[in-house]
C-alpha cells in the first residue's frame, strides 16, 4: 500500500468573478520514504495541492489517503515548514522547537533532548537560548525545519521553505536536509520554482502544468545518494533538467530560444 496516495482530486474556489479552477484531476501515487519535489509556474495549484494534503483544504473532487486513512482534516503525525518560518518571537530557539510537544500537551521535557538534538546537527549549537530576531534568514529556516520534525512525523510537507534565501545559504540547507531526512525516514513532499533543487533533493519530479494545475509528467529521479553540490555538474543530472525544460516547452510554459 503506498503511504500517499492522490486520486483524482480537483479544487475549484469561489471569486467575486466566478469558479477558480486550480486543481483538475491530479492523481499520485507515493511510497514510504520517498522524496517528492514538485515544480511548476507560479499559479500552478502547486501550494493548493499541498493545503488539501495537509488538510487545510477540502478537495472539490477526488481524495487523499494517507497510510490508507481519507484525509478530511490535518493529519496528527504531520510536519510542515512554510516558505515564511513561521517563528514565534518571544520564545527562545528552543521553545519554538518545542511548540508542537507544547501544543499538544505533551511533557516538554520528553521532547527537549530531541529538540536540542535537531538543533545541534542543524548547525545551531550555542543558539539554543537566543530569539528569531538574533537570527538571520537561514537559521530561522532551520530551526522552522527543527520544529516540524521534533515529533518524528511520516509525513512532511514543505512549501517553498528555501524561496527567500540566498544561493549560498539554499545550498548549504540543501545539503543538511538531505542528511536530516536520511535518519528520519520522513516522506516529504516539497514545493519548488528551482529545477535544479528539485533533481538534487527528489526520488521523484512532479512537474505541474499551469492552471488548472494538472501532473504533465512524473519524472523518477535515479542518481546515487548521497547527492553533493556537485552532482549538479555531472551529465545525468543535466539530462533530467532537459527533460523537465523540454516538458514545460510542450506545455508553452518556457520558450527554447
Amino acid at each position: 500500500m503506498p503511504h500517499v496516495r492522490i486520486d483524482g482530486v480537483s479544487k475549484i474556489y469561489d471569486s467575486a468573478k466566478g469558479p477558480v479552477d486550480a486543481l483538475r484531476d491530479v492523481s499520485l501515487s507515493v511510497a514510504r520514504g520517498s522524496f517528492v519535489s514538485v515544480v511548476g509556474p507560479s499559479g500552478c495549484g502547486k501550494s493548493t495541492l499541498l493545503r488539501c494534503l495537509a488538510g487545510l483544504e477540502e478537495a472539490s473532487a477526488g481524495g487523499i489517503w494517507v497510510e490508507g486513512k481519507k484525509i478530511v482534516e490535518p493529519p496528527f503525525n504531520m510536519g510542515m515548514v512554510f516558505q515564511r518560518d513561521a517563528l514565534l518571537d518571544w520564545r527562545t530557539v528552543l521553545e519554538n522547537v518545542l511548540l508542537p510537544a507544547d501544543f499538544r500537551r505533551r511533557p516538554r521535557k520528553d521532547f527537549e533532548a530531541k529538540a536540542g538534538a535537531l538543533l545541534d546537527l542543524f548547525g545551531l549549537i550555542g543558539f539554543h537560548d537566543r530569539y528569531p530576531r538574533e537570527l538571520s534568514g537561514g537559521m530561522r529556516m532551520r530551526v522552522a525545519i527543527c520544529r516540524a520534525l521534533l515529533d518524528d512525523p511520516p509525513l512532511l510537507l514543505m512549501d517553498e521553505p528555501f524561496a527567500a534565501l540566498d544561493a549560498f545559504t539554499r545550498d548549504e540547507l540543501n545539503i543538511e536536509l538531505q542528511k536530516l531526512l536520511a535518519s528520519s525516514g520522513a516522506t516529504t513532499f516539497f514545493i519548488t520554482h528551482n529545477i535544479s533543487e528539485a533533481i538534487l533533493l527528489a526520488d521523484t519530479v512532479v512537474v505541474m502544468d499551469r492552471r488548472p494545475g494538472k501532473v504533465a509528467k512524473v519524472l523518477p529521479i535515479e542518481l546515487p545518494r548521497p547527492r553533493p553540490l556537485s552532482a549538479r555538474e555531472t551529465p545525468e543530472f543535466a539530462a533530467y533538467g532537459r527533460i523537465i525544460r523540454e516538458t514545460f516547452e510542450s506545455l508553452g510554459i518556457l520558450r527554447s530560444h
